[in-house]
């Protein structure tokens, strides 16, 4: 490593409030001023106090020649390099924007600001991290904190973008490294993502976050096995984890093991009975199977530990209408819009018993007025488009210029609703609109290759084209996914993160 003193860097202890010291004594002999000067030699005492972590010494010395030359910006810098490694973080930031000042380009100076606003969770800090990479573009600690903060705004293709370009620095931090996988899965890299938790298990094992993470990816990528196998020491060590018990349930249940899906998410129940998930699951299970008295039974049992969970009275009253106990559901869906007005899909849910009354006309009230208070609810404009495409709206009609808009804004919102496109390509299909029929069934295929639908519309779509050569290949593709079972992805699971007690610790060590 060059600069001056940089030799005995690897004797420097990390801690987080002097992550950056030994990267920025190095840049020391790296980072000059326009000028083109040296460093002046007088510093060497104040960096070889830094160097053994006498940042007490480090500061007086520095005292000493500020006093006799106030514009050096080189002790200006040390001096925040101290401060930091005393736990002063804002003493540390006020001596780097001091030399800053002096010396606009200091690299070292650039980088200590950096890194502390970082530290004290600053929206400026990515202002100055996107300096240095305008200096030093292959940085990899500057990928590093900039792929940290994407995460945190969201910004999951950005993330992916710096967290690639991290390299060594992102190699041994752990909670970098679930960040990243889980903006991968998030852009549905499941393959990348498993490489990624799978390298944050390695340095970690006993954390169980990294191991559920790992898991959750493999299922994503289809290897439901290795997810399984990724979960066994999560399902048999104690204490057990409900969250692992409910993930392999519904690997199970995919795999027809409905029994021991059951059971699972008994056990976890009885090890977490506040997990909401592992009621929903199960609910979610009881109406695959058309046994909405066991659903509505687990779910009572939850509302006594769950009491004011608006969810569960959601699913509860979904789940009524199964048993055609419509009054009951409608107290159900009442209780939640009053606990929780905001809970998403009541208007759907209550749509969806007027629709079972054979009440289409309050239904498709119930759908409108759910549309008209989440406009941005994607499942809710699908809803909507497919209760009035029951209803056979005439092409031409204003209706059915809403079942379009509708099926169409469900798209736009959610391009990977598969649902929506197959419905969207059935309109299509039939108003005439082949083309557009074909392009919607390819992009269904394409999010789900198990869509049958979206195979039979697509056959029938291109028998009306001259592409009829493609069709006995989609036949047997069709006959094929019949004669097997569907699988089913993991659709609310949330990857685990665990934040650290310090966010920018992991970030830089």
């Amino acid at each position: 490593m060059a600069g001056l003193g940089a030799g005995r860097c690897a004797g420097i202890a990390t801690a987080p409030a002097r992550t950056a010291l030994c990267l920025l004594l190095a840049a020391l002999g790296l980072g000059l001023p326009s000028q083109g000067q040296r460093p002046p030699a007088n510093i060497a005492p104040i960096v070889d106090a830094l160097q053994h972590q006498d940042f007490a010494t480090a500061l007086r010395l520095g005292q000493t020649i500020l006093a006799k030359e106030p514009g050096n910006y080189v002790v200006w810098t040390l001096r925040g390099m101290a401060s930091a490694g005393m736990g002063n973080l804002r003493q540390a930031l006020a001596a780097y924007q001091h030399a800053l000042r002096l010396a606009p380009v200091y690299l070292p100076a650039m980088e200590g600001a950096a890194q502390t606003q970082f530290q004290l969770k600053s929206p400026e800090a990515r202002e100055l991290l996107l300096k240095i990479l305008a200096q030093r573009p292959d940085d990899p600690t500057t990928h590093l904190l900039l792929g940290i903060l994407d995460f945190n705004a969201g910004k999951c293709t950005d993330a992916v973008d710096h967290f690639a370009k991290a390299d060594r620095a992102l190699a041994t931090r752990p909670e970098a490294l679930n960040e990243y996988g889980a903006c991968l899965a998030q852009l549905k890299r499941f393959d990348d993502a498993v490489a990624v938790f799978a390298s944050a298990l390695k340095l970690k094992p006993a954390r169980r976050e990294a191991r559920y993470n790992l898991a959750l990816a493999q299922w994503q990528d289809n290897n439901p096995d290795d997810a399984l196998a990724t979960l066994k020491p999560l399902v048999e060590s104690a204490p057990v984890s409900s969250d692992a018990l409910a993930l392999s349930a519904e690997i199970l249940e995919t795999r027809q093991d409905t029994v021991l899906a059951v059971a699972l998410l008994r056990k976890a129940l009885l090890a977490d009975p506040k997990n909401i998930d592992a009621y929903l699951d199960f609910a979610s299970l009881s109406f695959d199977h058309a046994s909405p008295q066991a659903g509505i039974d687990i779910l009572n049992a939850g509302l006594t530990q769950l009491p004011n969970e608006s969810k569960l009275y959601l699913v509860r009253g979904i789940l009524l209408t199964q048993l055609g106990e419509f009054t009951q559901a409608a107290q159900d869906f009442e209780t939640a819009s009053r606990i929780d007005p905001r809970v998403q899909l009541l208007g759907v849910a209550e749509g969806l018993v007027e629709s079972q009354q054979h009440n289409p006309a309050r239904a498709l009230a119930r759908f409108r007025a759910a549309v008209k208070l989440h406009p941005n609810d994607a499942y809710a404009h699908y809803l909507l488009a497919e209760a009035l495409e029951s209803e056979g709206m005439h092409p031409g009609s204003a209706e059915y210029k809403e079942e379009v808009d509708a099926a169409a804004k469900a798209v736009k919102l959610d391009p990977h609703l598969v649902a929506a496109r197959d419905l969207l390509a059935s309109i299509y299909f039939e108003n005439g609109q082949t083309d557009l029929a074909i392009e919607q069934s390819r992009e269904a295929i394409a999010l789900d290759p198990k869509d049958q639908q979206a195979v039979y519309h697509l056959i029938v779509a291109l028998r009306k084209t001259d592409q009829k050569d493609q069709i006995p290949a989609l036949l047997k593709r069709l006959m094929e996914l019949r004669a097997n079972p569907v699988n089913r992805q993991p659709g609310a699971k949330q990857y685990r993160l665990t934040v650290a007690k310090d966010a920018s610790d992991d970030a830089s060590q």
